[in-house]
């Protein structure tokens, strides 16, 4: 489980990075490991964001349709930033850009196996206006299709 691994061990530098960073690093790991592949299998993707970016990543499970798709782990920024636990809720319940916008940005990058980036701002279950980035990343479980969307997502509190 995402909450329960061991702390980072990276660079001072790293872990002072500022919200855009989180989401850059992990497209950046991401399609290293792709390499040629058109996508990564889900758990070398989740080892690799596991150093320094294990608490901003949540994991969809992609579903027949967009409201089959399930948060299925979490770490605690995307926790903390809505003010509530968003495991085992559709992802349309749960995404401030399918809320405020109508926006369905996880099944575009489930459909084209390509990242999909999204940023916004959103007023969370305590009242607090978030300032937010994500970007969902496709994964497989059978080296073929989309099974799961990895997303890294970082937040401020404005008032």
């Amino acid at each position: 489980m995402l909450d329960t691994a061991a702390p980072s061990q990276s660079s001072t530098s790293e872990v002072s990075i500022d919200e855009r960073r989180v989401v850059g690093r992990a497209l950046r790991r991401w399609d290293k490991l792709r390499g040629t592949a058109q996508i990564p299998d889900r758990d070398s993707c989740l080892n690799i964001l596991h150093d320094g970016l294990s608490d901003s990543v949540f994991v969809i499970a992609v579903g027949s349709h967009e409201k089959k798709d399930i948060i299925i782990q979490c770490g605690p920024n995307f926790r903390d930033a809505l003010a509530h636990d968003p495991l085992s809720f559709p992802v349309s319940e749960i995404m401030p850009s399918t809320i405020e916008r109508g926006l369905v940005f996880w099944r575009v990058a489930a459909e084209m196996k390509r990242p999909i980036a999204d940023v916004g701002e959103f007023t969370n279950a305590d009242g607090d206006d978030i300032l937010y980035r994500s970007v969902f990343l496709p994964v497989t479980d059978d080296g073929d299709t989309v099974t799961h969307l990895i997303g890294a997502f970082s937040y401020k509190t404005f008032h």
